[in-house]
């Protein structure tokens, strides 16, 4: 899926006109039919927001203390199975 700049990007270049379909999605790296899709409005102007959370996460791959995997902490996965325990209990307080 696209980022919302990307798609930012590929509506800023089609509205310049100075690229061509090809060379816009060669610049932002996105497929030809993406640009395409884009500029004949048969794609919304949406996105998933950046990963800034990313940009928090460790560069070096540890070991997670809590699943065991070998991982970029914090841990993805541990993350998920918290955030799940804690729906599955808001869920099962208000039956």
């Amino acid at each position: 899926m696209l980022t919302i700049e990307q798609v930012g990007e590929v509506k800023r270049l089609l509205d310049e006109g100075r690229l061509s379909r090809r060379g816009i999605a060669r610049a932002v790296g996105v497929s030809r039919g993406t640009v395409d899709k884009i500029a004949n409005g048969k794609r919304g102007l949406v996105g998933i927001p950046p990963a800034e959370d990313l940009l928090e996460r460790s560069a070096i791959a540890q070991r997670c203390p809590g699943c065991g995997g070998r991982v970029f902490m914090p841990c993805v996965y541990c993350e998920a199975v918290a955030h799940r325990g804690a729906v599955a209990g808001v869920e099962s307080r208000a039956a």
